[in-house]
């Protein structure tokens, strides 16, 4: 065994995948407008002019490639176990979003959620299904893709999450001891990611 450290240059292409050159798009399901009357306006003046798909892009500061799990199953013959390959698994997928004074993304993903179950009656809003279609068909999932960059800004590896929707939305913690910048997370689940076309 040498240790020659050109070898493990070569070996390391790119000089290794940087974790902060990445990017998260979500499309937001085109009924959620309709999900809840928009109260913000009466704050006070609202920019009109970017959408939470075009925003998140840039806001999303943290989040994670996906993990997926191939469960297994024993079948036993005379007492030893052949492993099997059962269903396939994936977790939840989370996302660290900054948030501006417009709090056009929060304001999105409340209403998204709040189309999958109102927080008065825990009822659904009828613009997410289409008569008896569920599952797949469910007007309230929609697509996400993170995808990861080289150092010359070219895209290396793409994940595309089918049947998207958000499902846990976290506090904003307050101070007035801090000036930080607000973040909140947000967790997702999802039918299945696949790699996408670069």
């Amino acid at each position: 065994m040498t240790f020659a450290i050109s070898e493990f240059k070569s070996n390391l292409k790119g000089g290794g995948a940087r974790s902060s050159l990445f990017d998260v798009t979500i499309t937001f399901p085109s009924n959620n407008k309709e999900a809840a009357p928009d109260n913000i306006t009466s704050l006070g003046t609202r920019d009109t002019t970017t959408t939470s798909s075009a925003q998140i892009k840039f806001l999303v500061s943290a989040t994670s490639i996906p993990a997926s799990t191939l469960a297994t199953y024993d079948i036993f013959y005379h007492g030893k176990a052949l492993k099997v390959a059962a269903d396939r698994t994936f977790d939840a997928w989370d996302t660290t979003i900054i948030n501006d004074e417009n709090f056009l993304i929060r304001n999105d993903i409340e209403r998204w959620i709040d189309t999958i179950s109102k927080p008065d009656l825990n009822t659904r809003s009828k613009n997410t299904t289409d008569g008896i279609k569920e599952g797949t068909q469910a007007k309230y999932k929609s697509t996400g893709v993170v995808t990861q960059y080289g150092k010359d800004s070219t895209a290396i590896r793409k994940y595309k999450f089918n049947g998207l929707f958000p499902t846990a939305l976290s506090s904003i913690d307050l101070s007035w001891e801090s000036s930080a910048i607000e973040t909140y997370t947000c967790s997702w689940v999802y039918d299945s990611w696949e790699i996408g076309t670069l």
